[in-house]
């Protein structure tokens, strides 16, 4: 019997999540379980994976739509291993990941949690686009996370206050280190996170509320742990954090699109024409976000002075 399953939540990621089958059933079908939780899509997911799930033994789970959170709380209370390892839709998992991971629980026996790498995929990243890299830990994204199933649910599991994808599983880190020392990092345990296209007009439409979310987020994340918050963040306190997401945050889109369309090797003069619309639309989006963030940040003025550290 496997030591450990993995699972995904999803939400509205039909395309994507089509490709992580692709992948689960090449390299990892029939050596590691798998559990889906639908977090109550609209997209066509669950027709989806009902006709792949009906194959292949794959668990699904459908809810109502809640977070992200509540969604991998449920993978937890039902997983049927001692261990489970979640990742997400639009990752890939290749044949050294699965065989890695079977491993895991036998390599970290007294671990509550091991941190694996994600990187990108190769090249530079395009602008406008979504990714995650972290080759060397100390990220604790849930794209490539492993957790004791009895000892997480012991310590509560995901905090379902955090209502965005966005710090619920740093929050379940610096609890486990808060409480129960540090986390491990396998180097070997590596997820590949493409450089998945944002849309333009849904981010532009979405651009505040997705914002405020993300600022509450970030209020939550750092007045639960005031302690070890330093340790995920570049500034010592939320107060910086978020205050420098007003000064600066438009222009680190306009130095990673500059350095895509000019100081890229290797680009043809094709490749950075195409990259204009795109460059174009990154910036326009994120000066909107930039001003939301500073209108949100106002409104949690009294708030967020007392967000910094002693």
């Amino acid at each position: 019997m496997p030591l450990i399953t993995l699972a995904i939540a999803t939400y509205n990621q039909a395309p994507l999540l089509r490709g992580f089958l692709d992948n689960y059933l090449r390299h990892g079908s029939g050596r590691i379980p798998l559990i889906v939780v639908d977090d109550g899509s609209t997209d066509g997911t669950w027709e989806l994976l009902a006709s792949t799930a009906a194959r292949v033994g794959i668990a699904i789970h459908r809810l109502a739509h809640v977070s992200a959170a509540h969604a991998r709380n449920h993978a937890l209370r039902v997983c049927a291993t001692p261990w489970i390892a979640f990742s997400d839709t639009d990752c890939l998992l290749d044949a050294g990941y699965f065989a890695t991971l079977a491993g895991v629980p036998a390599r970290f026996p007294q671990a509550v949690a091991v941190e694996g790498a994600v990187r990108p995929a190769p090249g530079p990243k395009p602008p406008f686009t979504h990714s995650l890299h972290n080759p060397d830990g100390g990220t604790y994204a849930t794209a490539n996370m492993v957790f004791n199933v009895a000892q997480v649910l012991a310590l509560g599991g995901f905090d379902e206050g955090f209502t965005v994808n966005f710090r619920e599983d740093t929050d379940l880190a610096l609890t486990i280190i808060d409480r129960r020392g540090p986390i491990p990092f396998c180097p070997d345990l590596v997820v590949e996170h493409p450089h998945i296209p944002r849309s333009f007009f849904p981010a532009l439409r979405g651009a505040y509320t997705s914002q405020d979310r993300v600022v509450r987020a970030e209020i939550r994340l750092y007045q639960k742990h005031p302690g070890s918050y330093a340790r995920v963040r570049h500034y010592p306190d939320a107060r910086g954090t978020l205050l420098a997401w007003c000064r600066k945050y438009s222009a680190l889109y306009l130095k990673e699109c500059l350095r895509y369309l000019f100081a890229t090797p290797g680009l043809s003069g094709t490749q950075r024409l195409r990259g204009l619309l795109p460059a174009g639309e990154a910036m326009i989006v994120a000066l909107l976000e930039q001003l939301c963030i500073g209108a949100i940040c106002a409104s949690q003025l009294g708030k967020i002075i007392g967000l910094k550290s002693p």
